[in-house]
């Protein structure tokens, strides 16, 4: 029964740190997204305003 107990707990943490490394690369993924565009659009820009 403990054995079955603990395959229950380390299933969990594996999970937990799955969906926490999850919800950190979708941070990344949005702060990529707001982040590179701007410098790109800013330089666009400043090239092509005349």
């Amino acid at each position: 029964m403990p054995g079955i107990i603990r395959e229950q707990l380390a299933h969990a943490l594996v999970v937990q740190r799955r969906t926490s490394k999850e919800s950190r690369m979708g941070k990344g993924i949005l702060l990529w997204l707001i982040g590179v565009p701007i410098p790109v659009i800013l330089v666009l820009w400043l090239l092509f305003h005349h």
